[in-house]
């Protein structure tokens, strides 16, 4: 740059500010406002006038509105910071009092005798609010793929639940029966009730979980036991495998620590691989064997969860188009499943991919880190 150019720059140093979108704000040691630009005024609703001069928490809400200046001395003293050189999400609050979303980026600026800061705040208003609409459509998506999955296993459905309901008429029989006759065994009668009560629980266990499974939880994240959500996916796959003919076996390599996840969601992931291999295997007949093997273990610092088939594996010039939208070999299929799920677990910060095996099949693998690897939260977010 030359001299002349320089020079330009420094005669306008306001001008180009005033120009820039994002707010940007100067304060000294003491967390007064010596300068901002005119997005900032836009931003937060004050005049020059009103803001100049002022501590920099009339910026923030509480809690970090009184903590502020402490978290500014630390900094001043020890020269330990959280955010400074690296930027960080908070809330921000307008002179109407509305908060709001940012992206906040500090720099340290040594003066002579005193340190200054200069802060970058950009308004995530808009951005919020489009991640906040993406994510109720991935939910709305996740939830008819949800409702597609129990269309496609509805005979298996049926089959588990007309099952208890069968014994159950016979056993209510057999106690009219036991009623009618003149010397009433009790103990028959006990034990005929028992019996129709345990199937009773037993079909509205098998409606329970399929009610579970479809209903719209989204977001309902916490802390979940990957063999426990895998033991209840047994469950709810178990008459569909059977139907089939097929056997699932599943493995767990102990210890396996708690991810913080939405478990509905994640089974809806596990569920979706395994039904894909269940009808993989079908189409060849299971040709090749009828074991599918599902697998849990720790990986990474985080858990891994595998379903691996003996079907016909995936063809080369499909590879790339597995996980895209609308993109199925099955001839009544969506084309909407393997990309939610992977839409599913990228939101869960987690891998979704697959490999062929060596010999006949294909292995599908999710991984999700622990939740010690997840930072939920906003305590070093006030921290200068």
């Amino acid at each position: 740059m030359d001299k002349t150019a320089r020079q330009w720059l420094q005669d306008n140093a306001i001008s180009v500010l005033d120009a820039v979108v994002d707010a940007i704000i100067t304060i000294d040691s003491g967390g007064h406002i010596l300068s901002a630009n005119q997005s900032t005024f836009d931003m937060f609703g004050y005049r020059e006038s009103e803001l100049l001069g002022q501590q920099i928490s009339v910026l923030m809400p509480e809690p970090y509105r009184s903590s502020h200046q402490a978290f500014v001395d630390r900094y001043l003293e020890t020269g330990n910071a959280t955010i400074i050189g690296i930027g960080r999400e908070l809330t921000a609050v307008t002179s109407a009092g509305t908060e709001f979303p940012i992206y906040l980026a500090i720099k340290a600026l040594p003066g002579d005798g005193e340190t200054y800061f200069t802060g970058i705040v950009r308004d995530l208003s808009l951005q919020k609010a489009s991640e906040l609409a993406i994510a109720e459509q991935r939910e709305h998506l996740a939830r008819v793929g949800r409702l597609s999955t129990m269309g496609e296993m509805t005979a298996s459905i049926a089959h588990e639940i007309n099952q208890p309901l069968t014994a159950i008429a016979m056993y209510a029989q057999a106690s009219i029966k036991l009623l009618q006759r003149p010397n009433l065994d009790r103990d028959k009668l006990s034990g005929a009730l028992q019996k129709l009560n345990t199937q009773a629980l037993r079909a509205g266990s098998v409606i329970e979980r399929i009610q579970r499974f479809v209903r719209n939880e989204g977001g309902q994240r916490e802390m979940v036991d990957m063999p426990e959500l895998l033991a209840e996916l047994q469950h709810l796959a178990a008459g569909d495998a059977r139907a089939h003919g097929i056997e699932v076996v599943y493995s767990v390599s102990e210890p396996v620590a708690k991810v913080f996840c939405d478990p509905v969601q994640i089974q809806q992931v596990a569920l979706n691989l395994l039904r894909n291999a269940i009808d993989a295997m079908d189409d060849v007949n299971c040709s090749n064997g009828n074991r599918i093997d599902v697998a849990v273990a720790e990986e990474r610092s985080g858990v891994s969860v595998t379903v691996a088939d003996v079907g016909p594996g995936i063809e080369d010039d499909q590879q790339d188009l597995v996980f895209g939208a609308f993109h199925s070999t099955k001839s009544d299929g969506m084309g909407m499943g393997l990309s939610i799920c992977r839409s599913i677990i990228r939101d869960h910060s987690g891998e979704l991919d697959y490999e062929n095996n060596v010999g006949p099949g294909v292995t599908f693998r999710f991984w999700l880190p622990y939740a010690d690897d997840l930072d939920y939260s906003d305590d070093a977010a006030s921290e200068g």
